[in-house]
């Protein structure tokens, strides 16, 4: 299993480091070295991008520098082509104006550090190809680059379904119309059929075929897989060999293994594993065959924030030809490989898990990146054709979010407050010993990094510097003095301590694999789940480092130790219902005993229990925040955000306040490049 464990999460997008954001009007009135009163004027008139974030009765307005130099540059070209009298601007391109701005500037610069080739006139032609309300991901070209199969949730927000379009901006065809998530999709190479992915249980998906222009959809196979979206691995999830006689799918042995790559017959429907992932490693997913049939790229999470582009040959029936060779891309994080048309090249998401780009890199010889310039910003799941005109062309998701802290009141009226707010990533709050502090990750300063700031929201500041792919689980200590969290890197996640913001963090040695953790009341212990085992349980760890401790023997995730205490809660995976059940077991020995059904991450204070709860159905439904009541035993409905919930739960330790992490802004839809070279 993962290192670290919760629901599902949409991966959220830092800015590129290529593009300052600023957070107020007067920021960006001097910016334009303009007054404020024409800054306005211009969003309201000629389509000055600016972004807006609603919070409590008050709101903010931000724009990255990089949109704002592409719409200066945009309005000051005196040969940009205009619209003829009379004929009106589609609908599509009007809303996704900004978009085309911050696409064809934002990606041009060094990022991460990486050995770069910029061939001038990359791109020609950068537009966005959808605009629609909700949710649009996971492109897949037709052969010929004609049309796009994609997943759309709908105008109502409702369902993810297979959608066909018509290149650049043509005819909208539904595929599929299932009431459970459909996902995936994949063009087999004569461009007859689309093989697609269904989520059939919390715990289950299914893989289909369909005729491209829809009718009935015949099911090839079923098997273990991770609830959809899980955007930590953002696909793809399957791919087509070169002849059509074979799938390469995205899967599990069963709900306590990580993903593997597993080979489907397309006339039979039989199913075996092609290669499994290596028993420390998170999985393996993003399979794409080159053009020529003979090797396989795919990515392979190594830790929380890691993930490698990795390639394997294959033999003519899609089995190993040989030992997965590893490519150095320069970047920790690496997903959703695809093919240049020729095989001489991968397209890939890259950068960092919290803002990723995409880039290139050639795969024979001596490799280098280059980035896409005029592309790629917040790339995810790219997919390239060429046309009958010979042209390359790219589709690939543009997703980005803004993730706010909420504290919700428990035990008096009260709506929920923006407590920490801000145009980025705020998330995995934790409240000090006494209260008066939190504790959060946020990418602000560009990178994900520890923060603290007063309990009412006021004072943030930055504890750790470390410029990495991703931070995760910062816990205070019970002296409220230290913070522990963990760091990603070659030998899985491992634990890190800070104690204050002047102090370079410190290594716990012994501590790889790590996930979730939690301190023991007495500071003398850091509890942690791990695969180090080969399965996912609770370990323990001494502060200053040394041999980590197995703690249990039947799984567990996600440690939290009770004030008192008396008691380690842990979540486990239930195989038969296909969720989370919340246990708890003595620390000092018995038999372990069921708390809660259908947890998905929670936190404990001294009144109870509050936690993110999925309605148990085919569909998971959620999740919504509740509070477990010690004193009666009951689970209470809390007034539920209004907005998607995102990583990190926390309860003040006086039981009064619940302190949660919510997208307020959410932007996903997909771009299009013509004439890549």
């Amino acid at each position: 299993m993962d290192d670290r464990v919760g629901g599902a999460r949409l991966v959220s997008s830092a800015k590129p480091a290529s593009s300052t954001r600023l957070e107020s009007w007067k920021e960006i009135a001097a910016y334009l070295r303009r007054d404020e009163r024409t800054v306005r004027r211009w969003e309201k008139a000629e389509g000055l991008p600016i972004h807006r974030l609603q919070h409590g009765k008050s709101g903010s307005v931000f724009a990255n520098s990089a949109e704002l130099d592409a719409w200066t540059a945009r309005r000051t070209d005196p040969l940009r082509k205009r619209p003829a009298a009379g004929r009106e601007v589609p609908t599509w391109r009007r809303r996704g104006l900004w978009s085309v701005a911050a696409a064809v500037l934002m990606a041009g610069a060094v990022w991460l550090g990486f050995s770069l080739k910029v061939p001038r006139g990359t791109v020609a032609t950068v537009l966005p190809l959808t605009s629609d309300p909700g949710t649009e991901v996971e492109p897949s070209l037709s052969p010929d680059g004609k049309q796009v199969a994609y997943v759309w949730d709908g105008e109502r927000h409702d369902n993810f379904d297979i959608y066909a379009r018509v290149l650049p901006a043509g005819l909208l065809t539904r595929l599929t119309r299932s009431p459970a998530p459909d996902y995936g999709p994949a063009w087999s190479p004569d461009g007859a059929l689309i093989a697609f992915m269904r989520q059939t249980d919390t715990e289950r998906a299914a893989v289909f075929v369909l005729s491209a222009f829809g009718g009935a959809e015949r099911m090839l196979a079923e098997f273990a897989a991770p609830s959809w979206p899980h955007w930590d691995q953002p696909g793809r999830f399957l791919a087509w060999s070169r002849d059509g006689k074979w799938l390469v799918a995205v899967g599990r042995h069963g709900p306590e293994h990580v993903n593997g790559l597993f080979r489907i017959a397309t006339a039979t429907g039989e199913t075996r594993p092609l290669i499994l992932p290596p028993a420390k490693s998170l999985g393996d997913s993003g399979p794409a065959i080159s053009p020529d049939g003979q090797t396989l790229a795919f990515s392979r999470r190594v830790s929380w924030g890691a993930s490698d582009l990795c390639l394997l040959a294959l033999s003519p029936d899609l089995m190993p030809a040989g030992d997965v060779r590893r490519l150095t891309t320069g970047s920790a994080w690496n997903t959703s490989p695809a093919w240049m048309p020729d095989g001489s090249a991968l397209i890939f998401s890259t950068g960092a898990m919290d803002g990723p780009h995409l880039a290139r890199m050639v795969v024979s010889g001596q490799a280098h990146d280059d980035l896409l310039p005029g592309a790629g910003d917040y790339g995810f799941q790219p997919s390239v054709a060429r046309t009958a005109g010979g042209k390359v062309r790219l589709v690939y998701t543009r997703h980005f979010e803004s993730v706010n802290l909420w504290r919700q009141p428990l035990d008096r009226p009260g709506s929920a407050v923006g407590l920490i707010t801000s145009a980025h990533w705020s998330f995995e709050p934790d409240y000090s010993p006494d209260g008066k502090r939190v504790a959060f990750l946020s990418d602000r300063s560009g990178s994900v990094e520890v923060w603290v700031a007063e309990a009412d929201g006021r004072n943030p500041r930055q504890w750790t510097s470390l410029g990495q792919p991703s931070l995760g689980s910062p816990r205070w200590s019970p002296e409220g003095r230290r913070i522990a969290f963990t760091v990603p890197g070659r030998d899985g996640s491992s634990i890190h301590i800070v104690e204050d913001p002047a102090t370079a963090p410190r290594l716990v040695q012994g501590s790889h694999h790590c996930g979730y953790l939690t301190w023991s009341p007495d500071g003398e212990s850091i509890y942690f789940n791990s695969n180090r085992g080969g399965s996912t349980q609770i370990w323990k760890i001494a502060p200053q480092g040394g041999e980590a401790v197995q703690v249990t023997t039947r799984g567990g995730r996600v440690p939290v130790v009770s004030a008192d205490g008396r008691y380690l809660y842990y979540l486990r995976l239930h195989s038969t219902a296909g969720d989370q059940q919340l246990f708890r077991v003595r620390l000092t020995g018995g038999k372990e005993e069921k708390v809660l059904d259908f947890v998905d991450a929670y936190s404990l204070s001294s009144l109870g229990i509050g936690f993110k709860y999925y309605r148990p159905a085919g569909k998971p439904d959620g999740p919504y925040l509740r509070f477990f009541r010690f004193a009666t035993g009951r689970a209470e409905e809390v007034p539920n955000a209004t907005k998607p919930l995102r990583y990190g739960i926390a309860m003040s330790p006086d039981g009064q306040h619940l302190l949660y992490s919510q997208a307020d802004y959410e932007v996903s839809d997909l771009m299009l490049v013509d004439g890549l070279r």
